[in-house]
């Protein structure tokens, strides 16, 4: 109710003044109802900074993912595929692997019908990662949940070829974010646990930050290379210190010599903790 067609919405030049008391007891109900929503993006936003802006994005994603708890499954999917702000693929926003048009009313039956357990996650980014990412549009996430199904299947316990999945993406101002339904199409398989949940997060982090990790690690590879130049440079300064007798630290010849690999060629050492040529 707090999102169809011809509600009033904050006006933008409101959105940063305090939230209102309406707003405040709202938050708190859901906070109350949902404990989990502690943990959402939204929360954290309004938590930081209680503007009727951020109040409003907060309580819309806390029903949305509490949606299940008052509302049918058939509605369910009929919202997050027409809801305002859902970028549409033809006459809804519904999409799955395939690319020929999904009928809503058959998918919604059928969902609503299913004998087993149905899933319904939603993945969420902020807005200025969505769209330094490409995670700003609708192909690139059904590209992205398309590969990673084989994974999410596993960590759910379901055949792969037993396996079904919807989603849709909604273009929210901070927070854009996609909701999916899964299930197992016999309506037997299927069993998530805390470890098979932590996977899955990871699995999609991995996939989305891709482009992050690799720049990461290429700094990383970077840095190895360098220390271990450096580190070079300064053991053939030592040997070569070695070799002259002019090292003068009995400590750092001692830790040389215990390195045969570094000083199998290097001269002997004296009695006097020196190095003197072979």
């Amino acid at each position: 109710m707090s999102t169809r067609e011809g509600v009033d919405r904050v006006d933008p030049g409101k959105a940063v003044l305090p939230a209102t008391k309406k707003q405040a007891r709202l938050v708190a109900q859901l906070l109350r109802e949902f404990p989990s929503s502690r943990g959402l993006f939204e929360y954290e936003d309004y938590k930081a900074a209680p503007t009727r802006g951020n109040a409003s994005e907060f309580i819309t994603r806390a029903i949305e993912d509490n949606y299940q708890q008052v509302a049918r499954k058939e509605n369910y999917v009929d919202y997050i595929a027409s809801r305002p702000r859902v970028q549409r693929v033809g006459a809804h926003g519904l999409f799955t692997a395939e690319d020929g048009p999904l009928v809503l009313s058959q998918v919604a039956e059928e969902v609503a019908h299913h004998p087993g357990v149905v899933w319904l996650p939603i993945i969420s980014l902020r807005r200025e990662d969505a769209a330094r990412l490409g995670y700003d549009n609708a192909q690139n996430w059904k590209e992205l949940l398309t590969r990673s199904v084989p994974e999410m299947a596993k960590a759910m316990d379901i055949p792969l070829n037993q396996f079904r999945w919807y989603a849709a993406f909604h273009d929210e101002g901070h927070h854009p974010h996609v909701h999916m339904v899964c299930y197992s199409a016999d309506g037997k398989s299927g069993f998530l646990t805390k470890r098979g949940i932590a996977e899955v997060k990871s699995m999609l982090a991995k996939e989305i930050f891709r482009q992050d990790l690799i720049a990461i690690y290429q700094r990383q590879t970077q840095r190895r290379d360098e220390l271990t130049k450096d580190a070079g440079e300064v053991m053939a300064r030592f040997v070569n210190e070695m070799q002259t007798g002019t090292l003068e630290n009995q400590r750092v010849a001692q830790l040389i010599w215990s390195w045969p690999s570094v000083c199998k060629n290097a001269p002997a050492k004296s009695s006097t903790g020196t190095c003197r040529q072979q």
